[in-house]
């Protein structure tokens, strides 16, 4: 998972994420307004994590594997 992880963080995947939810924003735009909305909140999310560098999947198994901790008696 962590090569994964770094994969998504390199400079080209997110360029390609942020490509990608631009498109979509774009393609929404020759479409009804029900699937024009849908599609311009979807390419902006993914516009977005690409421009921050964020992977959402990381901030999921990483919530995951961190429980509650016990203190050391």
């Amino acid at each position: 998972m962590q090569t994964y992880f770094t994969i998504m963080h390199e400079m080209t995947a997110r360029v390609l994420r942020v490509l990608a939810g631009l498109g979509l924003v774009i393609y929404g735009a020759d479409l009804s307004a029900g699937y024009a909305f849908m599609l311009a909140i979807l390419g902006t999310a993914i516009a977005v994590t690409g421009i921050a560098d964020i992977c959402p999947m990381e901030l999921v198994v990483n919530a995951k594997s961190s429980g509650p901790r016990r203190r050391a008696a």
